[in-house]
C-alpha cells in the first residue's frame, strides 16, 4: 500500500510540474503578443501621424522636412531600409527618422517615389505624387510598416 501511495504521489509531482511548465511557457507567449501587437500598433500610429501632417499641407517639398526624402538607392529595397534607421552616417538629403508623438518608442519617414505612373502630366491639373510612409516601433521588439500614400498637388 505504502509502495502504491509513493507512486501515486510521484505520478502527480511530475504532473504539477508539467503543467507549471507549461503555464510559464503560455504566460511568455502572451507577454510576447502582447508586446508585438504594442509596438505594431505604436509603428501604425506613427504612420498616421506622418500621413496627417502630409495631408495639411497644400504641395508638399520634400526638403522642407528633415523626415522626408526623395527616392534613395539607400532605401530601393525593405532590407536596406532596416540598415537605414540606424546608419549614422546620413548625409544632408538624407531623411532623419522623426519620433512619433503617439509613441515615444516609434519613428517615421516618408520617401517621396516620384510622380505616380499613369497620372496626368498635364500641367493645367494637379499630379498625383506617391510616397512611401514607414512607421518603426522598436520597444523590447522590433516592428516596422510600409505603407503607400497618394496625393494630388
Amino acid at each position: 500500500m505504502v509502495l502504491f501511495s509513493m507512486m501515486i504521489l510521484m505520478l502527480l509531482t511530475i504532473i504539477s510540474y508539467a503543467a507549471s511548465k507549461t503555464a510559464n511557457t503560455e504566460v511568455k507567449i502572451a507577454r510576447n503578443e502582447y508586446l508585438y501587437h504594442n509596438n505594431f500598433y505604436c509603428a501604425e500610429g506613427a504612420v498616421v501621424e506622418s500621413i496627417d501632417k502630409m495631408e495639411a499641407l497644400k504641395a508638399i517639398d520634400v526638403a522642407d522636412f528633415d523626415w522626408m526624402m526623395s527616392k534613395s538607392p539607400k532605401v530601393d529595397n525593405d532590407p536596406e531600409l532596416f540598415e537605414y534607421w540606424v546608419d549614422d552616417q546620413k548625409t544632408a538629403e538624407d531623411a532623419v527618422p522623426e519620433t512619433a508623438a503617439v509613441c515615444s518608442s516609434a519613428e517615421f519617414v516618408a520617401i517621396h517615389q516620384g510622380v505616380f505612373a499613369g497620372s496626368s502630366l498635364d500641367m493645367s491639373k494637379p499630379t498625383t505624387h506617391a510616397f512611401a510612409v514607414y512607421g518603426r516601433s522598436n520597444n523590447r521588439g522590433l516592428v516596422m510598416i510600409k505603407v503607400g500614400y497618394m496625393k494630388e498637388y
